[in-house]
């Protein structure tokens, strides 16, 4: 048991310790990074959208949102039918968070994502397109490692992984389309969804 709570420990801290200095060390070397998180930055964006910006915007979301909750359904009904354990419900820290404070997880599941999606899309993405001059390839492992690092959630197995990778790409694509607040926006509703329907279908 105790061997157990190092090795979640562990999955947890190590990951996070190494996309922290990762990402520590290009926010230094480019802190125009930084500045994609403060309100004014947002503030001036909307300020100078048109309106067949805001269309672009809400009708990418929406298709990126409706793609990735069947890409999830279709996988997750295989995965089921499969008998692949995605995660394990008594040790998946979201269990017992959802069934006594669902308002709390629904206030995660919205609040992560800006982190996520400023992480995996805006550095990386940007990132990977300078470095590889591919956009198509920075969204390949840019997703491959936003799938790969929610198995530092303890309690998940590899299969866990699986239903994010349409989702990764979907979010990637919104991202080069819309900007890091259309994936933003697409990854909150796509969050918020399925915490509904977990709730919702008890």
């Amino acid at each position: 048991m105790i061997c157990l709570a190092w090795f979640d420990l562990a999955r947890i801290l190590i990951p996070g310790i190494i996309l922290g200095v990762a990402v520590g060390r290009i926010v230094a070397l480019r802190p125009s990074y930084v500045d994609r998180l403060r309100p004014y930055y947002w503030l001036s964006a909307a300020h100078s959208m048109k309106r067949s910006d805001w269309v672009r915007l809400i009708t990418t979301v929406l298709w990126v949102l409706a793609a990735s909750l069947i890409a999830s359904a279709v996988i997750g009904t295989f995965l089921q039918e499969a008998r692949i354990q995605t995660y394990s419900p008594e040790e998946f820290p979201l269990t017992a968070m959802e069934r006594d404070y669902p308002w709390l997880v629904l206030i995660a599941v919205n609040l992560l994502p800006i982190f996520e999606e400023w992480v995996f899309r805006c550095i990386l993405i940007d990132e990977l397109v300078r470095w590889r001059r591919s956009k198509v390839l920075a969204i390949v492992i840019s997703t491959v490692l936003f799938s790969l690092f929610h198995l530092s959630n303890p309690g998940t197995y590899l299969g866990y992984a699986v239903p994010l990778i349409p989702a990764g790409l979907l979010l990637g694509l919104c991202y080069l389309r819309t900007g890091l607040g259309g994936a933003i926006i697409a990854h909150n509703s796509y969050n918020t969804f399925l915490l509904l329907i977990g709730l919702l279908s008890r």
